[in-house]
């Protein structure tokens, strides 16, 4: 049965919002509108906790959250890692790596067909370099900013457990290579398509669903007094567990599917703003 597009207002006020980044806050430019800003900043001035989720790795977080002005606390790696905020040193709340077997196969195949691979150990990303793998590290590096350890052979960190490990390749490929794959992975790992070059593997227990709930857990703030924003498949998870879980206009099908609540505008027209302006304000 499909969600309304107008929730019940909880019973209790909203006591945190989670934000995914790119085509939700973000707008295509990457900045973020002032009617935004605004609307997150007179939340959290009621005290509200402001979150940031995304795929991202937690040092590609930090831009964003100083656009805002506001100390949030962060669901990164989607779900796999979770901390707190700036004042508390980002201290890590969760932290769920990949299996360093599974993410062994994975690097043998990214080297059998020359894809390029992201390797996320210790908030870097580690990645082999070369002719044929810089256009696809260029894509990532330019829509995240995220720092880069090229390294000869990402073989020789075989034996380690990385949070997470991503594909970057050919937008029009990116399909076809993750059917293949998900007999093979699909119950071992979390397979997880975001932007259209992008394949990401992570361990099958963690998403930002279940990283927004062990925040929850930490700050003492249930679920149903949460509100999760967001436009891509990988929100899901986080949309269906908070209490008011919205889709902005720009969202694909399945978000939306997923979603009880929606906005009219898109993430380049203050959807955020919208949303706690409804709900949250």
């Amino acid at each position: 049965m499909m969600k309304t597009a107008q929730p019940p207002r909880p019973s209790q006020p909203i006591q945190m919002i989670a934000l995914d980044l790119d085509g939700s806050l973000l707008r295509s430019d990457k900045t973020v509108g002032e009617r935004t800003i605004k609307a997150l900043q007179a939340a959290a001035a009621k005290g509200v906790e402001i979150v940031l989720a995304s795929g991202r790795m937690t040092a590609a977080m930090e831009k964003p959250a100083t656009i805002i002005g506001i100390d949030v606390s962060m669901v990164a790696f989607n779900g796999a890692a979770v901390c707190g905020r700036a004042a508390t040193k980002r201290e890590r709340y969760f932290h769920q790596p990949l299996d360093a077997g599974i993410a062994s196969e994975l690097l043998d195949i990214a080297h059998q067909r020359g894809y390029q691979c992201n390797f996320y150990q210790n908030d870097v990303i580690l990645s082999e370099d070369g002719p044929n793998l810089r256009p696809y590290i260029e894509i990532y590096r330019g829509r995240t900013g995220s720092p880069f350890r090229f390294v000869k052979n990402l073989r020789d960190f075989a034996a380690s457990a990385p949070t997470k490990l991503l594909y970057v390749v050919d937008a029009g490929k990116r399909n076809a290579i993750s059917e293949e794959l998900r007999p093979r992975f699909g119950s071992r790992t979390a397979m997880m398509h975001t932007d259209p070059e992008y394949l990401e593997f992570l361990d099958p227990q963690v998403n930002k669903g279940t990283g927004l709930n062990k925040l929850g857990e930490v700050l003492g703030i249930p679920m149903t007094q949460a509100m999760a924003i967001g436009d891509g498949e990988n929100d899901i998870p986080m949309l269906e567990v908070a209490g008011i879980g919205v889709a902005v206009a720009n969202a694909g099908k399945l978000c939306k599917a997923a979603a009880n609540a929606f906005t009219d505008a898109d993430n380049d027209h203050d959807a955020v703003a919208e949303a706690l302006e409804k709900w949250v304000l």
